[in-house]
């Protein structure tokens, strides 16, 4: 089966969880045979072999600064003004006659099986990908990894029911549809974005091995918790820092970029190093730190898709603690014990310090149940599930 995967970036290129989603199913699917191209934007035009999966950047001027520009491994201006996106966003929604005459060139070039849209191919004619794959008679599908088809990040989000809108029409061309949650895909499908045959739910996945934990790993931990990612409002920093005051020596680890970071790093805490900030970094230098912390916290007060960095604290031995917005709580099994109400500092706070007070026996416990509920999420099942979801627009 020849799978042809769009996407905005590709990895090494990331601006968050979806690209090492991307990276892993399409990896995995090479792993078993499949032959995978991925084409995607880059800074110039190449085409490259990474372990298994042939990408093929394209560089479009402007376009591709504005993507790079929001990696987490580069530091490149945007240069899109928001006048500029709303100009550029037509082509999304609209049908274009360049844009299909582009994709149906690469799709007859390329000839694939299966034609699959990872990302929301934001200001690079989405429409008419799909229609021209649909008019080809060649089976396209999406996976909502975010609620990019329903909002717009602009304007306030004064036009977001007149896009889903026109995405909602445009689904038609989709065979299928998938996305890493329940809530994600039921939030798409009562909007009417769904795919014509069949819709799945994909859970991501964490791409390592699961950390058995022990009273010998527990002990090592530092009193210590730990959140990566963007770091600003809408992720609950705020609700994260309250919460962490008056945890005594308990020490608050940010690891990410955002606007909040430089106002943390000058604040009293960070002074008082109970907080710190670092920089984004390497997957498993990240672990690294997973492993040292007694808790990963995800606080979002925004509906998250999924929730992939409490995965990936689990399976590294760590007890991951999430709030009750979007996709959250399906990570965590509904397990009430880790999971509080957006914005409740004190139900954080209480969570925080019962991780803390536990002792070995009982880490170790609570630590091996998240695991048992977050069996679903390994690497094999994600890729099982992703071939059965193409295969199944086969036949």
């Amino acid at each position: 089966m020849k799978i042809l995967i769009f996407a905005e970036v590709y990895y090494p290129d990331v601006m968050g969880g979806g690209e090492f989603s991307t990276k892993q199913m399409a990896e995995g699917l090479a792993g078993r045979g499949h032959e995978v191209v991925v084409r995607c934007l880059g800074e110039r035009r190449r085409t490259e072999k990474i372990n298994g999966v042939r990408v093929k950047r394209k560089y479009i001027r402007g376009l591709s600064e504005h993507f790079l520009s929001n990696t987490k491994n580069r530091l490149i201006a945007d240069p899109f003004t928001c006048f500029d996106k709303i100009l550029r966003k037509r082509g999304d929604i609209y049908r274009s006659g360049r844009w299909y005459e582009y994709y149906r060139a690469v799709l007859i070039k390329e000839a694939p099986d299966i034609v699959h849209t990872v990302s929301p191919m934001s200001y690079l004619g989405r429409l008419n990908l799909w229609r021209a794959a649909h008019d080809l008679k060649i089976p396209v599908s999406h996976v909502c990894r975010g609620p990019n088809l329903l909002e717009l990040k602009f304007l306030g989000g004064k036009l977001d029911r007149y896009n889903a809108g026109r995405n909602a029409a445009a689904s038609r061309y989709l065979t299928a549809l998938a996305a890493p949650s329940e809530y994600m895909l039921k939030r798409h499908n009562a909007a009417g974005i769904r795919g014509c045959s069949f819709n799945d739910v994909i859970p991501n996945a964490a791409d390592t091995k699961v950390l058995i934990p022990s009273a010998e790993l527990v002990v090592q931990k530092e009193d210590m918790i730990l959140y990566a990612g963007e770091i600003k409002k809408e992720k609950g920093i705020d609700t994260l820092l309250q919460a962490a005051e008056g945890l005594g020596n308990v020490r608050l680890l940010l690891i990410g970029r955002g606007g909040l970071a430089e106002s943390i790093k000058a604040g009293e805490a960070a002074s008082a190093g109970r907080v710190e900030v670092t920089d984004w970094m390497e997957r498993e230098e990240l672990f690294k730190y997973m492993r040292r912390a007694k808790a990963v916290i995800l606080p979002s007060e925004w509906e998250e898709p999924f929730g992939r960095i409490l995965i990936e604290a689990i399976f590294n031995g760590t007890i991951a603690i999430g709030s009750d917005r979007g996709g959250i709580p399906e990570v965590l099994a509904h397990d009430e014990a880790y999971i509080f109400h957006g914005r409740d500092v004190e139900g954080l706070r209480r969570r925080i310090e019962r991780v803390m007070s536990m002792n070995a026996s009982d880490y170790v416990k609570e630590t091996l149940k998240q695991q048992k509920a977050a069996k679903d999420f390994a690497d094999d099942a994600y890729v099982d599930n992703w071939e059965n979801f193409f295969l199944k627009q086969l036949r």
